[in-house]
């Protein structure tokens, strides 16, 4: 389909600049670039173009208007600030665009570690991007133990006559104080700066030396502090060297969902990893990956220097034309777009797609209904269903049980409706019993109208489990609620799970690229986190308590006489009726309920 020009093309001049395609309201539909103007807008109307998403604006297209400018790098700019003025609807939007975050030692005279966001004005040594602002407070957190630099306002500065809390707890040398001398104080400064640079090897090397050093001097107080430091470097370092790596770079992949873009940024400066950091990209369902690349590269590096590689998947074509636009943003920047093939980088890559997908999921309430749209589908469901509910038991070699029901809707997890219940009755390793006290607990909640009924109960286990399940749920009334047994497949990996539904016959395994069973799985997980943890926190709990505090008449004191007199609480549980009242404090009667309650 040939598509007759609003205007005259010979009227375009060939030079540089801006363009604007305009619908029959006069509203902006597109705002381009070219190098030529001419040639670039010709380009929509002598051939059919090639996406459909270009082929619907071409045809709503009643006007072009035009700006000229002196070079390409100013057409550039122009083009990314009126995008982000018109928010056209052709164009690509990038919804998250605030700067990065960054580590800013100060140039002053007793300079300062803190986070600095915006245009890098400041004097000072600066260490970024971050992926966001968490990422430098708690690097800045872990930085005050190791290099015992201030971080407190001048005007606090200026005004101390005493040390204040950080320096009581080994976090600062107190220089408004004159605890510190300049030079110490400025070897400090150093040892920072040469960290922020990525010279973590020699300062350690360095510490280490100090450390012996006080050591063989016998001035172990400052060999505890040159221990503590090192501790603290190391803690920032941990799983970040990856020798295979760039020491400075970025690497950058799309992910795509059926209603959502995702552009995440791996950080890595200095020889460390950063973090991730995931943009929703807007208007870009139907752009190309290179429109993408191009509107995020104008984003993030036209006041950002860009580091020394910028890893993606591109054609080798799309790789030159935006190495090109790298330039034209910093003319005098070494940096080189990559696009590997193998080893260290693609993993890396691949890592940083994988977080990316988890960010979809995560964020996207319509990715939500979609799974859940597709449980219905894969059921046969007469509705989708609106809330589900998981249940899973947990217990340590058959003590501590405990069980957890976790909800879930559209929106995610709906932490309001969690519940947690101890199971101390069940026998040991008995799951059946275990489900059965659980669920009757749960229904019963139901029934009192205490907690919604979920539209699709998961049961942790097979056929039995469910059975069990079924039995509890009719004792109260509850017969149409529909439940799923959720049983691991042999190899225990996610793809290989069994489900049985309590309303037809028969097993089903999806697969691991069934939506439907990528939801059921979030789910159940949630439910064995949730089930673990209160579990270990019992255990924990279990740690500092004896059986004798669960004793009526037995307190403090009584416990303590107790403990001293037979040794510890299995000194006790050996002795009889007459032994125990023979011990200081406890009665006949209380020695009766020591014996049966410790003989249970």
């Amino acid at each position: 389909m040939w598509i007759e020009p609003p205007i005259a093309l010979t009227d375009l001049p060939p030079e540089p600049g801006i363009y604007r395609m305009l619908d029959s309201k006069r509203k902006v539909l597109y705002i381009g670039k070219a190098r030529n103007l001419r040639k670039r807008v010709s380009s929509y109307f002598q051939r059919q173009p090639d996406s459909p998403r270009t082929q619907a604006m071409a045809v709503q297209i009643r006007d072009i208007e035009f700006v000229i400018t002196t070079s390409e790098a100013e057409a550039l700019i122009l083009e990314h600030n009126l995008i982000k003025q018109l928010k056209p609807r052709y164009n690509v939007l990038l919804k998250d665009s605030k700067t990065y975050p960054y580590i800013l030692l100060t140039d002053e005279h007793y300079p300062r570690l803190r986070l600095y966001r915006g245009n890098r004005k400041e004097a000072g040594s600066y260490f970024g991007p971050f992926p966001n602002a968490g990422a430098v407070r708690e690097t800045l957190h872990i930085m005050q133990k190791a290099f015992l630099l201030r971080d407190c306002e001048d005007s606090v500065f200026n005004n101390r006559s005493r040390p204040c809390i950080q320096h009581q707890i080994g976090r600062c040398t107190a220089p408004c104080c004159d605890l510190v001398s300049v030079d110490d104080y400025t070897a400090q400064v150093r040892d920072a700066e040469g960290f922020l640079k990525g010279k973590d090897a020699t300062l350690i090397k360095e510490w280490e030396s100090g450390m012996q050093q006080a050591s063989e001097s016998m001035q172990f107080e400052e060999a505890a502090i040159y221990r503590d430091r090192i501790r603290a470097l190391r803690t920032i370092l941990a799983g970040s060297d990856n020798s295979e790596l760039p020491a400075d770079a970025d690497a950058i992949r799309l992910v795509r969902h059926a209603s959502s873009v995702i552009a995440s940024i791996g950080l890595r400066r200095g020889g460390r990893s950063l973090g991730i950091h995931n943009i929703k990209v807007d208007q870009a369902i139907e752009a190309e990956d290179f429109e993408v690349f191009q509107s995020l590269m104008i984003e993030r590096y036209r006041s950002e220097a860009p580091p020394v590689e910028v890893l993606l998947m591109a054609s080798e074509s799309e790789r030159a034309e935006l190495q090109r636009l790298l330039r034209l943003l910093h003319s005098k920047s070494k940096v080189t777009i990559r696009v590997p093939q193998r080893g260290a980088r693609i993993n890396w890559l691949d890592e940083i797609k994988r977080a990316g997908e988890q960010a979809v999921a995560s964020r996207s309430n319509i990715d939500q209904q979609a799974a859940f749209e597709a449980l219905a589908e894969l059921f046969d469901l007469d509705e989708t269903p609106r809330t589900i509910a998981a249940v899973d038991n947990a217990h340590l070699g058959g003590k501590q049980t405990v069980a957890a029901i976790t909800y879930a809707n559209w929106n995610g997890p709906d932490k309001e409706h969690y519940r947690k219940y101890k199971l101390d009755d069940v026998p040991a390793g008995d799951d059946y019993e275990a489900m059965r006290q659980v669920l009757s607990r749960f229904f019963r909640s139901i029934t009192e109208d205490v907690i919604p009924c979920p539209d699709l109960m998961l049961i942790d286990g097979g056929k039995g489990q469910l059975s069990v399940s079924m039995e509890t749920a009719a004792e109260f009334g509850l017969n149409d609620l529909k439940m799923v047994g959720v049983a691991k497949g042999k190899s225990r990996k996610l793809g290989d799970e069994v489900l049985w539904s309590s309303w037809r016959a028969g097993s089903q395994t999806p697969g691991k690229h069934s939506p439907a069973l990528l939801l059921i799985a979030r789910v159940r997980d949630e439910a064995h986190r949730f089930a673990g943890q209160y579990m270990r926190k019992r255990k924990k709990q279990s740690m500092f308590t004896s059986q004798l505090d669960t004793i009526p008449g037995i307190g403090k004191a009584k416990r303590a006489a107790l403990l001293k007199h037979f040794g510890g609480i299995e000194g006790i549980k050996k002795a009889g009726r007459e032994q125990i009242a023979a011990a200081p404090g406890i009665s006949t009667k209380l020695a009766e309920a020591i014996f049966s309650a410790l003989h249970r």
